[in-house]
């Protein structure tokens, strides 16, 4: 045989193998389109390989665009107040998702979620205060100022945790009557940071 032959031969087996690899990406091509329009959305598909979302989309559309935070301040000073007190932000300046209860002083978690809350209190010198971040009846976070050196100082809480809808924070006086905190540098703010 000669080159010219073996060329040829080559060149025809170049265009019968580069025929049958298009067809074959042509036909796969078909196969994937078919399986895909079988299919509703791209959910059914994931659910039928195993892959389940977390979150159900009535949960989803719950959550969807819903805005959860609060701020209020103490209106005035307070003073000696008894243990086991809920403290009552009563001076309300932000509400979105109207969880917050200036009247009682508790927030109601209107959804499932992580929400953070802080709290700041202002006591004079001499001051004994002691005020908790309470969840559902139990003290989650301490925080408190005993027999205070300074003119005036400023104490913070925080607390980050995952709620339930329904399940209730607020700020409680604990272990000793508080002597003083002063209105308008005194406040509680929370906010839902995620989840449904």
């Amino acid at each position: 045989m000669d080159s010219k032959t073996a060329v040829s031969y080559a060149a025809i087996f170049c265009v019968i193998l580069i025929s049958y690899t298009v067809a074959e990406q042509q036909n796969s091509s078909r196969n994937y389109l078919s399986f895909l329009s079988s299919y509703a959305s791209y959910q059914d598909i994931c659910r039928k390989i195993g892959w389940e979302p977390k979150c159900s989309p009535h949960t989803i559309n719950e959550c969807k665009g819903k805005t959860i935070a609060f701020h209020a301040i103490l209106p005035s000073d307070v003073k000696n107040t008894p243990i086991n007190t809920i403290i009552k932000f009563q001076k309300v300046q932000v509400n979105e998702g109207g969880g917050y209860n200036p009247a009682t002083g508790i927030f109601t978690a209107p959804v499932d979620g992580v929400y953070s809350f802080s709290w700041t209190y202002h006591t004079n010198k001499g001051s004994v205060a002691y005020l908790g971040g309470y969840v559902d009846g139990t003290i989650r976070t301490y925080i408190g100022t005993y027999t205070q050196a300074n003119t005036w100082q400023s104490q913070t809480g925080n607390l980050v945790i995952k709620l339930k809808k329904g399940s209730q924070f607020w700020v409680q006086t604990y272990l000793q009557t508080v002597q003083h905190l002063s209105g308008n540098y005194t406040f509680l703010s929370g906010y839902k940071i995620s989840g449904c």
